[in-house]
């Protein structure tokens, strides 16, 4: 009888974690392989600068890039920290690359002389510019120099046939439409693909009074992304589609997730919250954790949005922004401006990855 009882439970428990699988299609994973980096970036979102006591050594980064074969993860963005800084970074993309995973890396530029050998291994490249002016640039980025290093690395990244952005954080001090302009305007002139913008989450560094977007900011910012479309494009961050364009739901904690240096599992990049340790929980049982049913069972019952024309279309808009505001993901974008409250086959990574903007550059 405790036999036929414990089957019976095993059988169930089984069934369970095959349904869940099922569900886990098309995912999209994030790695912050390490914290190191070699700038001192005021907004940065990981208070990156130096390396984690209990970063993952190369052993277990092979054994995370197992279970990500295994679960047959579409595709990794590599943030963080530099990855290109970690000695063994190259290997592990290449033993992705070798089992058909897409691959993006976000990169401020500075270690571009690594990478250059190494740049068939990435679907896309981001590389960081925050203001078309280089002492602007790199006073946010805290080194001298940072702004002329990233632009050769775009060059040299272009002149090599590789599909790349330039990545903008948007705060509160480079918001404004003149500063935009000249990015825009910068992009053009280096040819890039796309200038794909993320906006300021008030988590890192300790400077959200200096940096922290208001509603009319990213309003004002947001319709001047929205004129440069010549064309219908996906806009990810779901608040575009107040601006009436087409845009992707908030994939965090669905079908996206990110891995710290430590191993530790979170749905959002700007979250803490760890769903589990991928190094001793697998993937199923992490998406199946508090915080990942939190966010994925997301509702907005009595909130401005519950009543919205725009709700079937933006979905409450960032569901991590709305946390770290309100400390509950159940709530609206605190960004979201509108107050009347009654395609393709081609895609870059950061497009099912996270909330964020992306602006057609190449033809």
């Amino acid at each position: 009888m405790l036999f036929v009882r414990f089957s019976i439970n095993s059988f169930k428990y089984t069934l369970s974690h095959l349904i869940i699988r099922m569900k886990m299609k098309n995912l999209i994973a994030g790695w912050s392989m390490t914290d190191n980096c070699n700038l001192g970036c005021i907004h940065c979102y990981n208070n990156s600068g130096k390396k984690r006591k209990n970063e993952l050594t190369t052993r277990q980064a092979y054994k995370v890039a197992d279970i990500l074969i295994k679960n047959k993860v579409d595709a990794v963005n590599f943030g963080g920290g530099e990855c290109p800084l970690r000695p063994d970074f190259f290997e592990i993309c290449k033993y992705l690359h070798k089992h058909d995973i897409k691959l993006s890396l976000t990169t401020n530029g500075l270690t571009y002389k690594r990478v250059l050998p190494h740049i068939h291994l990435f679907n896309d490249i981001g590389v960081s510019i925050d203001f078309a002016d280089k002492d602007k640039h790199d006073s946010f980025r805290g080194k001298s120099g940072a702004f002329e290093s990233s632009v050769k690395a775009i060059k040299e990244f272009v002149k090599n046939g590789v599909n790349v952005e330039i990545v903008t954080c948007l705060t509160k001090v480079n918001c404004d439409v003149k500063h935009l302009k000249g990015i825009h305007k910068l992009a053009k002139k280096l040819k890039v693909s796309y200038w794909r913008i993320n906006r300021y989450r008030p988590i890192g560094r300790d400077n959200k009074d200096q940096l922290s977007l208001n509603k009319d900011d990213l309003k004002k910012s947001y319709s001047f992304f929205s004129s440069l479309a010549k064309k219908d494009f996906v806009m990810p961050d779901p608040l575009f589609s107040l601006l009436g364009k087409r845009v992707n739901y908030c994939p965090c904690g669905k079908t996206s997730f990110r891995i710290q240096s430590s191993g530790e599992v979170t749905p959002c990049i700007y979250l803490h919250e760890s769903g589990g340790n991928i190094m001793d929980k697998p993937i199923d049982m992490i998406f199946e954790s508090d915080v990942f049913k939190a966010i994925r069972g997301r509702t907005l019952k009595d909130t401005k949005c519950e009543q919205c024309a725009h709700v079937k279309e933006c979905n409450g808009g960032c569901a991590g922004s709305a946390y770290l505001t309100h400390g509950i993901f159940d709530e609206a974008d605190p960004l979201c401006w509108h107050e009347n409250h009654t395609g393709d086959n081609e895609w870059n990574v950061h497009e099912k990855y996270l909330c964020t903007a992306y602006i057609p550059i190449g033809e």
